[in-house]
């Protein structure tokens, strides 16, 4: 019995050996090539941080109201929180891998590379963007059902290739839902369209956005269906 179990240790140890240095050669030849080829060594780089920096936020509260419900997000407010206030706060609610970014007008901390993002002004410390990517998927339907509709809807184009994506605006609740592009010269909004990215701004930012003179790319929320700029 013993001299079996010895056996089957040294079987063990043979194949983690094996592996081991089958490791040790993909990993040398990875980066042989990747020496001759910077571009891949680019590509090799940005996965590793897309796995090591990676941070699940759910919806951020936007339908399930954990920790809070919007405009709040993470405890949150554009236009009321201080700046301060925020790093302790992402803490508490388990947002991390997070970086700060200064600059001459505003401050801004980004989390779990972009996927979530706050913004204050440095003149007055107050926050005056949120906007984030969420791991959960929410329809545009979602949205509507719990917010009801849009004030209006933008819409950005670019000729080649033919490409459009949507913007829609909330004025109550100073939001912002972004729909995914698109190959195409019009846009179908639906139920089951999925949300790309959510923002919450103060007033100024918003007025800025909002007070706008509709014309081919800015449209008054028709209801599901094709938009074209």
């Amino acid at each position: 019995m013993t001299a079996s179990f010895s056996a089957r240790k040294r079987t063990r140890l043979y194949w983690a050996l094996l592996v081991g240095l089958l490791v040790t050669l993909l990993v040398a030849t990875a980066w042989a090539r990747i020496d001759d080829f910077p571009m891949q060594r680019q590509a090799l780089i940005r996965f590793y941080y897309s796995i090591t920096q990676r941070i699940d936020i759910g919806d951020a509260g936007v339908l399930s109201a954990e920790p809070c419900s919007a405009p709040c997000v993470f405890g949150i407010r554009a236009g009321e929180t201080q700046f301060d206030e925020v790093p302790p706060l992402l803490e508490k609610y388990g947002v991390s891998k997070c970086l700060t970014e200064p600059n001459v007008s505003w401050v801004a901390i980004s989390c779990g590379m972009g996927r979530f993002n706050v913004q204050a002004s440095t003149h007055t410390n107050l926050v005056n963007g949120i906007w984030f990517y969420p791991n959960d998927r929410i329809s545009l339907g979602e949205i509507v059902g719990k917010y009801g509709e849009p004030d209006y809807v933008s819409l950005v184009a670019s000729p080649e290739p033919p490409t459009i994506k949507a913007y829609l605006y909330w004025d109550s609740l100073r939001m912002a839902v972004v729909m995914p592009p698109i190959e195409s010269h019009l846009y179908v909004l639906e139920k089951k369209t999925r949300v790309e990215l959510i923002g919450f701004s103060d007033e100024e930012l918003h007025r800025d956005s909002s007070e706008i003179e509709f014309g081919p790319y800015d449209k008054h929320w028709n209801g599901y269906g094709a938009y074209q700029p």
